[in-house]
């Protein structure tokens, strides 16, 4: 990837942080007219449409970085967080299935605990008590993170104590 392109993916961002997503969404769809294979330039957007709520189109938009790059935690990660906030619980578990899987491929943990936080709110989400028991047992008692509104740790292990089994 070029400077020049980085530089207008930086600018679509910029343009996003001072909220003119219209300005941004124009940049990068011109961006993915001219870059398909582009990794970045469909991340770009499924990030502006996650800035808009636009879940579906930002699913999309991974799901083109994802046939481009299937080996990247993060693409799953986010397409995960898209799913769950359509109301897709079991698809979001797949993609941080494929997301843990992944760190696990590449020896990293940077995804890992977030994964493991998101996987077991969609799996409560789905009444799965122990399965969701066994993420939060990877991560951090201090943890918190924003799924549908800011949670924490302590407040998953509630929901999974109101769960019967």
């Amino acid at each position: 990837m070029g400077s020049h392109l980085n530089d207008l993916i930086s600018k679509a961002e910029e343009l996003a942080k001072h909220g003119e997503s219209e300005g941004a969404m124009s940049v990068a769809n011109e961006l993915v007219e001219q870059h398909p294979n582009e990794i970045n330039v469909w991340f770009l957007r499924a990030y502006l449409h996650e800035l808009r709520n636009h879940y579906a189109e930002a699913i999309a938009d991974l799901t083109h970085a994802i046939d481009i790059n299937a080996d990247e935690p993060h693409f799953f990660y986010s397409r995960g967080r898209y799913n769950f906030a359509l109301g897709d619980a079991q698809s979001a578990i797949h993609d941080f299935n494929k997301g843990l899987a992944l760190c696990d491929k590449h020896d990293s943990d940077y995804y890992r605990e977030e994964l493991h936080f998101w996987r077991a709110e969609a799996l409560l989400r789905l009444g799965k008590k122990q399965e969701a028991l066994s993420d939060l047992g990877s991560v951090r008692n201090d943890f918190s993170s924003w799924t549908y509104k800011l949670r924490t740790k302590e407040e998953l292990l509630a929901d999974c104590r109101r769960l019967p089994g």
